[in-house]
């Protein structure tokens, strides 16, 4: 015996003759040889084929109910990615929408404070000392000089502040020099020239 077939055939063989043995209730002196003699056999099957005698083992198969819960895991695995990526991104377009909002409301508030402090302006604030050692194109109009012909003319007046008075977003002030004074006014406008710096 050289072959899978007739070893296959032999084992079998001295398999059913070992069963009726035992259905016999024979002593183990009796099939002990013949079991042996297959268990040779056996070994001999394993040089020739280079496997195991016998029905090749069955793969375990899971229960129909494991393989559903294990099918429910995986989608809750999938719905749960897909929720945390959409809360990612909704999170990430709010943060990036509070801070466009937070950089425009800077942005209004920085041109608000330049607005307010007159940046650019060039017609308010502390004029430096008048010396008459420097001769300038400015010409002066005296305060007792002012007439109705006048009006609607820009002119240069010089003198002491004797009021100033705020009403709202306006100025009201006396300027008098000798006996002498004219009332001013001066409005904040809404393009800048006049901001509210200059007024106050």
């Amino acid at each position: 015996m050289s072959t899978e077939e007739e070893i296959s055939a032999k084992i079998g063989e001295l398999g059913e003759s070992i069963k009726a043995a035992k259905a016999e209730k024979k002593p183990k002196e009796v099939w002990d040889p013949i079991l042996k003699e297959m268990l040779a056999l056996k070994a001999k099957f394993k040089e020739v084929t280079g496997k195991d005698f016998g029905p090749p083992p069955k793969e375990k198969k899971k229960p129909q109910q494991q393989q559903q819960q294990q099918e429910v895991s995986e989608k809750n695995k999938e719905k749960k990615a897909k929720k945390a990526a959409e809360k990612a991104a909704e999170k990430a377009a709010k943060e990036a929408k509070k801070l466009a909002n937070r950089l425009e409301r800077e942005r209004r508030e920085k041109e608000k404070a330049a607005r307010l402090a007159g940046v650019g302006a060039t017609n308010f604030g502390d004029a430096e000392m008048v010396k008459s050692g420097r001769v300038t194109e400015k010409v002066w109009t005296e305060i007792a000089d002012l007439k109705p012909s006048l009006a609607g003319k820009e002119v240069l007046v010089r003198g002491h502040l004797q009021t100033a008075r705020l009403v709202g977003k306006g100025a009201f002030v006396l300027v008098r020099s000798s006996l002498y004074s004219v009332q001013g006014v001066c409005f904040e406008t809404k393009d800048g020239s006049i901001s509210n710096a200059m007024v106050k």
